[in-house]
């Protein structure tokens, strides 16, 4: 049923509840409320106190406008016979005006719900609900719904009860009774409407939770639908082919014994892995997971070594030039050990090598490709591709990916991350993917020492920088912003690559890189840094990932508060990559948080990625995992898939028992199931 067949929801009530992603009748029944308040014991009004959310019962006094200089307000005084409150409303039209003296003749008893304030030694409550009050009633516990520009708590209330009494009696529980049973969930009809209609004997802080009874039914019935379509998108796979590459190589076997250290156990064991999916003629869907500097690369390539072996071709595909020339750095040199080569495809190459790349690719005369989106773009076209590895496989959406699977005949799939998901999550997060865990760091690496400095220490952090470049090593200065902004008081790149040049260290060669800069800049930056001709790099984010500078001892990340646990990892991982100790200054600002003062301590007390990863689940939960979406899981509107631990392993328990091998859904079921993955995501490999 569409919004403007429920009645009183006109085209611009409907055009405004868009705005809260809410597009038909069925949406408005699964808005679930963001919070309760319980106005089922009104306060007497001299125990109010300034701050606190309170619903007050008392005899309405009078109602009228008033003006203070330039502003109008509407103002209506109320009474319990202990004390007086005036309820003020500082944005209102001609309707409210008219509207409350229709409803709330003097003498009416009424009930106002608010946060209280004061003004001259007033109590007051501005833009309060106000309702009607018969002799001994409360308030009850009334749910407080997210809101778009337009809308008011009492249009949506009003929505989602036409909504409910006009659908309400369709909705059908598609969680089969037997697993229900076991999980102990109450039927989804009666819980929609318990979560829109609490009872005053509800228990509201298990509400605010998220915790009761009735949550507990729409979080595990989104959990289930999205483990029945991690094990669809599985069970999609194993009917494909792909044509198997032998685990052996000995390109592989050369590059190892020329190679200045020993592969780690992690890495072999990788390897083992790999090669024994890439063996079979199921296509490979694996993820390759593991800490900065860990080593993935080489195992990637290692892996694409063995396709070429084969006669088949492979691609590594970073979601940023930056990222996709560091590669390809890497993966050339050790080609010239092997004397075979590879190619790059990103946006940058145009003209002639554009050309001359298609046609190698189509050929076939080239098998190993690096390169970035522009591998995927109309008109690249490879003659048998068989492996593709996406690294950083959260910058990608699903379909980016899907593009490039296709530039194949179901290739084999690797997809790297150096954004480890905890252990204890990663079967039930990435249930369609097997996954390799690099949890070891090369031989020789030198953890790096972490520090946090606030402002007092600036001359400190510019001694330390000093030091560093006199003895022959460079530096990173890391900001959150290009340029200065008037609204965001921050310490800008651009204006402090200046001072640095000029002021601070006028006798250093200071280099500028940001995101904004054309691709050829970039790489004529950071190839000015690589050699040494730029002492100290001041950047943006733009180095998070893949600058590999191994004469670079000292990052400063100034602001650090501002950033993601995970990135702070990721930016520090820029330096420590040789045998020389390395550091990392975290500049703290003013004024910052709890929740960012945590998350420094963190950082300068671990180097694991896990271990950041496990604790910025306790600091910050759900969402925006570590900085990043998952890209390719569906969005989940009722639950944190992160969080809810325990009802995640439940949900992928009763999705094996409901499709245990093979067989159909029942129809209502699989519409959930649609619903939440859409056909485009159903339909394809999260990798």
């Amino acid at each position: 049923m569409q919004l403007t067949e429920l009645p009183g929801i006109g085209d611009r009530t409907a055009a405004r509840l868009e705005a809260l992603g809410i597009k038909e009748a069925l949406d408005l029944v699964f808005l679930l409320p963001r919070a309760y308040q319980d106005r089922t014991n009104p306060r007497i009004i001299p125990s109010l106190q300034i701050g606190q959310f309170a619903t007050v019962r008392g005899q309405l006094i009078s109602l009228s406008e008033r003006r203070y200089r330039t502003r109008r307000t509407l103002e209506v005084v109320v009474s319990d016979g202990r004390g007086v409150i005036v309820l003020k409303w500082f944005r209102y039209g001609k309707w409210l005006k008219s509207n409350l003296e229709k409803r709330f003749p003097p003498g009416s008893q009424v009930l106002a719900s608010g946060r209280v304030t004061s003004f001259s030694g007033t109590l007051e409550m501005h833009h309060p609900d106000l309702n009607e009050a018969s002799e001994g009633s409360g308030g009850g516990i009334v749910p407080v719904y997210p809101l778009s520009e337009g809308l008011s708590q009492q249009t949506v209330r009003r929505a989602v009860r036409t909504a409910l009494a006009n659908i309400g009696n369709g909705i059908r529980e598609v969680i089969p009774d037997d697993i229900r049973r076991v999980h102990d969930l109450p039927d989804l009809k009666e819980s929609l409407a318990r979560l829109h209609e609490p009872l005053e004997s509800d228990d509201v802080q298990a509400l605010n939770l998220g915790e009761s009874p009735w949550h507990r039914r729409v979080k595990f019935g989104e959990l289930l639908a999205f483990q029945l379509g991690l094990l669809i998108r599985r069970r999609s796979l194993e009917g494909r082919t792909s044509l198997p590459v032998p685990p052996f190589s000995s390109l592989g076997e050369e590059l190892i014994r020329h190679l200045p250290f020993d592969l780690t156990r992690s890495q072999v064991q990788a390897l083992s892995e790999i090669g024994a999916d890439m063996d079979r003629d199921v296509p490979m869907h694996r993820l390759l997971q593991g800490d900065v500097g860990s080593g993935k690369t080489l195992v990637a390539f290692i892996a694409m070594l063995r396709t070429w072996e084969a006669g088949y071709q492979a691609v590594m595909m970073a979601p940023t030039e930056v990222l996709a020339e560091q590669h390809y750095r890497n993966i050339s040199h050790w080609c010239d050990i092997l004397q075979i080569r590879a190619a790059l495809l990103t946006g940058s190459v145009d003209g002639l090598k554009r050309k001359e790349v298609l046609q190698e690719a189509a050929s076939g005369e080239t098998k190993l490709f690096v390169g970035t989106h522009a591998l995927i773009q109309e008109g690249v076209r490879f003659r048998d591709l068989n492996l593709a590895i996406v690294d950083e496989q959260h910058r990608f959406g699903v379909l980016q990916r899907l593009a490039l699977g296709r530039k194949g005949t179901s290739p084999h799939f690797l997809v790297m991350t150096a954004t480890p998901i905890p252990r204890s999550l990663s079967m039930d997060i990435y249930g369609d993917m097997d996954i390799t865990t690099i949890d070891e760091m090369p031989a020789g690496r030198t953890p790096v020492e972490t520090l946090v400095f606030k402002e007092a220490d600036r001359s400190r952090m510019h001694l330390r920088v000093s030091r560093e470049v006199q003895d022959g090593r460079q530096v990173f200065i890391v900001y959150p912003l290009v340029e200065e902004s008037e609204k965001v008081e921050l310490l800008a790149a651009r204006e402090m690559a200046e001072s640095y040049r000029n002021r601070i260290f006028p006798h250093l060669n200071v280099g500028l890189l940001t995101g904004r800069m054309s691709s050829r800049e970039k790489e004529e930056v950071m190839e000015r840094f690589r050699t040494g001709d730029y002492h100290i790099l001041v950047s943006t984010t733009v180095i998070e990932v893949g600058v590999d500078v191994p004469n670079a001892t000292l990052i400063v990340v100034e602001h650090a508060e501002r950033f993601g646990l995970f990135q702070l990892h990721q930016l520090r991982g820029r330096v420590g990559r040789g045998t020389i100790r390395s550091t990392c200054i975290l500049m703290e600002g003013n004024n910052i948080t709890e929740e960012a003062r945590q998350r420094l301590e963190v950082i300068a007390r671990t180097n694991s990625g896990f271990e950041i990863a496990e604790a910025d689940l306790q600091i910050r939960g759900p969402g925006d995992f570590l900085g990043v979406r998952q890209a390719g899981m569906p969005d989940f509107h009722f639950t944190d898939p992160f969080r809810e631990r325990e009802l995640m392993s439940a949900a992928r328990e009763a999705a094996l028992r409901m499709l245990p091998g093979g067989g159909e859904l029942d129809p209502d079921m699989a519409r959930e199931v649609r619903r939440m993955w859409t056909d485009g995501l159903l339909a394809t490999a999260s990798g």
